[in-house]
């Protein structure tokens, strides 16, 4: 029973489109017609002389009420048919009610003009009845099958937005090219974030050290870390740890500490780099992943 109601309050797209709903409303009556024109269940033998325009008429009587049925209501009751309150079970009630209404419709107005000729006549009860038979099932399918669709499309396409994301994430982090210019604008510095191993300042001077054929190759600029530290903001890899020091986390491989602070060590970098007291212990935490 739980695992039904959870199914019932699941979400469940409903489609605001009038081209949608023109679409169900149309197939709903074409199969309507088609079947009963066809398999002639619930005594329509005995329909022989008007069966082609009796069916018919059943099909577009019920193509036209599913239509207004589909239109009308959410224009009314709008918080009801919100897209973002919408459920199974919402939909599933909204088919049941539906095909009363349609069934009744249809009932009243085949009853109207089968009388001239005296044919038999249902009750409402029993045309109700037959009304359901012919299209809770093929709703009720449709309704398991859109769900399992739409649901399985967007989990796929929220599965290539991730790779997508990733890719993006991987390319602007590790292969991203950049470059610094000098504070008096002259010089400039060119480098892909993913060399870049740490940069420290000494005096009106920043120290790059990057990563090249497995060995620290030092480049110096006249810039502050203040404007690198702005220039390199995007790229979440890289952290001011110091007011002297900026380190590429990738890099990063051990954390220990002493009387005056935290230290960061890697394997690359024949120094400790310390680490501001400022930094919270959820920042160190990110430093190692």
């Amino acid at each position: 029973m739980k695992k039904i109601r959870k199914w019932l309050s699941m979400p469940y797209y409903f489609n605001p489109s009038i081209k949608i709903k023109l679409k169900i409303s149309f197939s709903l009556g074409l199969f309507i017609f088609i079947f009963l024109y066809i398999f002639r269940p619930f005594y329509l033998n005995l329909f022989e002389v008007i069966l082609l325009e009796y069916t018919l008429a059943i099909g577009i009587t019920a193509f036209i009420s599913a239509f207004i049925i589909l239109y009308v209501p959410p224009l009314i009751f709008k918080d009801y048919f919100n897209e973002d309150k919408w459920t199974i079970g919402r939909n599933l009630f909204l088919i049941v009610v539906s095909i009363t209404i349609i069934g009744t419709i249809i009932w009243y107005f085949s009853d109207l003009y089968t009388r001239p000729y005296h044919i038999r006549s249902f009750s409402l009860l029993e045309f109700l009845f037959y009304t359901f038979l012919i299209s809770l099932i093929p709703l009720t399918f449709f309704l398991f099958i859109n769900e399992k669709n739409i649901r399985e499309r967007r989990e796929k396409k929220v599965l290539e937005i991730k790779e997508i994301k990733k890719e993006k994430e991987i390319s602007k982090k590790l292969a991203s090219e950049i470059s610094i210019t000098s504070d008096n604008g002259k010089e400039t510095i060119t480098f892909k974030i993913k060399n870049l191993v740490y940069i420290t300042s000494q005096g009106n001077y920043a120290s790059f050290f990057l990563l090249h054929n497995n060995n620290l190759k030092e480049k110096i600029l006249r810039v502050t870390l203040t404007k690198i530290t702005k220039e390199l903001e995007e790229y979440t890899n890289i952290i001011r740890c110091h007011k002297s020091y900026i380190v590429n986390v990738n890099y990063i491989t051990d954390i220990s500490g002493n009387a005056r602070g935290y230290l960061l060590g890697s394997k690359l970098i024949p120094i400790v780099i310390p680490v501001s007291r400022s930094f919270s212990k959820q920042s160190l935490q990110s430093l190692i992943q």
